[in-house]
């Protein structure tokens, strides 16, 4: 397959960001606005899913961002690897967005092949517009092959491969995967799709996902060994024990960025990160990573342990700030999301023992970077990345019983005391249970 930089952005910059964008369809009296003020960042290698209802602005946003249309309002910076920095589309003449999208993989709902071509040639089409390769001819097969279009079928039986045939001879799905294969050849490190998967089956569809999530950053071959599934595995959907071993050539250069729209549930659990549209606003923006680590965090703690798994999630939901765990905090972020993250420096004391709790004391939950705890002057423990406290005091409404202090720089989300106060009842008898169950000064810090 064509060769591609690897340059990525600076640590801890998006591959892809857009600011403020707003837009219209039509004029005059018929000028109707459909996206308001979307703001978002997508990092190198991540793989986004935008979900939300049809006529939501999902496709718009995205053709957008592909330079598709012409951006009106806002701003939109795409990663560009040649140059080594930001491609902005704001004001660009319709010349100048030409060499931005031959470096972005569109996947089209509609296909858009080549009636004329065969499912190898509209592939080979793709190749011309990026960097040559020693054999793209093997490249364009390879990746055809892998997606079942070759001459070989899931269960590494010969088959009749569809590579030599037209659009109007191929199935809907067979034209969807060759829509893959042109738009996933050149490596692209930025990919638009639309409903990629849409008109796929369960095991084509895995294979589509896959070979994004390997461009995005390698798995680990235990990972990708689990996806050889047995055959009574529908719903899910299987790989073919050959193609792994395929997929690792097809996609052996990392770092490709995925903005997918799609409704498709199946493969919803798979993304890094999920962005929700309603009305043509972004209503949430959710790394599931961070939704995990924090809903962990949450069900550790005995104040939340009675509460039903809805409201759990709910609580989570609510100090999300769209950063991956393992990547720090910055003041953008914060700003953007006020009280949901606090950051204290080394030394910095986040609760103090005998302090009384009032409306507002927090609870918290350590984002990053480790905390001490002392009780009487002495220190009893420390805490470390998914360690929490501060909740007994709430719940009892009782001064705090600790001292709690940054070692190192410490993030920590926090929750209000109004949300302890709502589950008030239910979680106090799983407190008084764990507290019967310390004795001496090393009990939780609270």
């Amino acid at each position: 397959m064509g060769h591609s930089s690897l340059r990525l952005p600076p640590p801890g910059q998006p591959a892809l960001r857009l600011t403020g964008v707003n837009h219209h369809f039509g004029s005059g009296d018929t000028r109707t606005q459909v996206l308001f003020d979307n703001t978002l960042e997508v990092m190198p290698g991540e793989l986004v899913i935008m979900s939300g209802p049809s006529g939501s602005g999902k496709t718009t946003l995205l053709t957008l961002v592909g330079g598709l249309r012409t951006l009106q309002d806002g701003d939109i910076e795409v990663w560009d690897p040649d140059r080594g920095d930001y491609a902005r589309l704001r004001g660009r003449a319709e010349p100048d967005l030409v060499p931005v999208r031959r470096r972005i993989g569109f996947i089209f709902q509609r296909h858009n092949l080549f009636d004329s071509l065969t499912a190898m040639q509209n592939v080979r089409m793709a190749q011309r517009l990026g960097t040559a390769s020693e054999d793209p001819d093997a490249d364009a097969r390879r990746l055809l092959t892998y997606l079942l279009l070759g001459d070989t079928d899931l269960d590494g039986r010969p088959q009749k491969p569809r590579t030599g045939y037209k659009p109007a001879a191929l199935s809907g799905g067979q034209r969807q995967r060759v829509a893959v294969a042109r738009a996933l050849v050149n490596r692209p490190k930025l990919v638009l799709a639309d409903e990629p998967t849409a008109a796929l089956d369960a095991n084509t569809g895995l294979a589509v996902v896959a070979l994004l999530q390997h461009l995005a950053r390698p798995r680990p071959e235990a990972e990708l060994r689990a996806l050889v599934r047995p055959a009574d595995d529908g719903e899910a959907g299987r790989l073919g024990a050959w193609q792994v071993g395929l997929l690792k050539e097809v996609a052996a250069e990392a770092g490709t960025t995925s903005l997918i729209v799609t409704h498709d549930p199946r493969i919803m659990n798979l993304a890094d990160r999920i962005v929700h549209m309603e009305r043509g606003r972004i209503e949430s923006n959710v790394v599931v990573a961070e939704r995990l680590f924090v809903r962990a965090g949450l069900r550790q703690s005995p104040a939340f342990a009675a509460i039903l798994p809805e409201e759990q999630e709910k609580i989570a939901d609510q100090v999300l700030v769209g950063v991956h765990p393992d990547r720090p905090v910055r003041p953008d972020h914060l700003a953007a999301h006020p009280g949901r993250v606090e950051v204290y420096e080394p030394g910095a004391v986040i609760v103090r023992e005998g302090d009384p709790v009032d409306d507002g004391s927090k609870f918290y939950l350590i984002r990053r970077g480790t905390a001490e705890v002392f009780r009487g002057g002495d220190r009893v423990a420390e805490l470390g990345p998914g360690g929490y406290f501060g909740e007994v005091a709430l719940v009892l409404n009782r001064p705090r019983n600790a001292t709690v202090r940054a070692k190192d720089r410490v993030e920590v989300y926090t929750v209000a005391r109004a949300t302890f106060d709502r589950f008030r009842d239910v979680s106090r008898p799983f407190i008084d249970r764990v507290l019967t169950n310390f004795r001496g000064p090393a009990g939780p810090p609270s």
